[in-house]
């Protein structure tokens, strides 16, 4: 067994471990045993508390990771959660209906105004502070289920829950689909190596460009860094940030570029590389606005 199918095994071994766990506390507080849901509006009323605290808990999840990024001095570039979305678009802070499924189980971007050594430390702390929230959401939902009101019992019950899976989700696995979860992104950031490199490409470039919204100043060695890594997403955020970088430096994309962009795409849902076509065409309409 080699020690990436072991790491995978013992993963799986800690998520089944703490789901029992769970269901122990279940059964020896009897937290469910009180729960008692009469009449109609009484369940109209519980499933209604059932969306509300399942989209909290992904929200407070993508707050800890927002409010600890604008506490280290990041900008504000995305909150979404559900059907709510807010923006940042041309330095002004844009509120929008979500229609991204992508984005639906929620998502928070800061980025750092400047390149800096110290962008590794505050955006590991900023990985760290999601699951910190998520699990605190998650204590406060167990204790506050333990009051006598059957329908707030249920409601906050399944926040816990909800909140309490969402810990596990992003601590407990390396990946969830083809994204490093946050606890991988952190041991990514805070160990010397390849993995680092590129964790920190990605900052300096997001860093720079944020500063003055051009890729004048951005090292384009950081985004071969991107454009060379293995993981698909990986390389293809490096690619996306190398037909930026081109249109505005050259006014033209390399057509190898372009290629192993396409090429790549390929890897990733549909709806995630239409966002990012779109991304470019909008960046296209920018510069000619400013050439103009």
């Amino acid at each position: 067994m080699n020690q990436k199918t072991l790491r995978k095994l013992l993963e799986w071994i800690i998520i089944v471990g703490l789901f029992f766990a769970i269901g122990y506390f279940i059964s020896t507080f009897g937290v469910l045993d009180k729960i008692e849901l009469e009449g109609r509006s009484d369940k109209i009323v519980a499933i209604i508390g059932l969306v509300i605290i399942i989209h909290l808990a992904l929200g407070i999840h993508e707050l800890g990771h927002f409010l600890v990024g604008l506490w280290q001095g990041f900008r504000f570039q995305l909150y979404v959660v559900g059907l709510l979305g807010v923006k940042r678009e041309e330095d002004k802070v844009k509120v929008y209906l979500n229609k991204n499924l992508a984005y639906y189980g929620g998502v928070a971007a800061t980025s750092p105004v400047e390149a800096s050594e110290d962008n590794a430390k505050k955006f590991a702390n900023i990985l760290l502070a999601g699951p910190m929230a998520s699990l605190i959401f998650a204590i406060v939902c167990f204790l506050l289920a333990l009051g006598d009101n059957s329908i707030l019992r249920f409601v906050f019950f399944t926040g816990g829950l909800a909140s309490i899976g969402i810990f596990i989700a992003t601590t407990v696995p390396s990946k969830t689909g083809m994204f490093f979860t946050d606890r991988k992104r952190y041991q990514r950031l805070i160990r010397p190596g390849k993995d680092q490199e590129v964790e920190l490409a990605l900052l300096n470039i997001m860093g720079t460009f944020a500063k003055d919204n051009s890729y004048r100043n951005v090292d384009y060695k950081n985004i071969e860094l991107l454009r060379s890594d293995q993981l698909p997403f990986i390389k293809f955020f490096g690619l996306f940030n190398a037909i930026c970088y081109q249109l505005e430096l050259t006014g033209t994309i390399e057509e190898d570029v372009l290629n192993d962009y396409q090429t790549t795409s390929k890897d990733l849902s549909k709806s995630m590389a239409m966002a990012f076509d779109k991304e470019i065409e909008k960046y296209k309409e920018v510069l000619q606005l400013q050439q103009s």
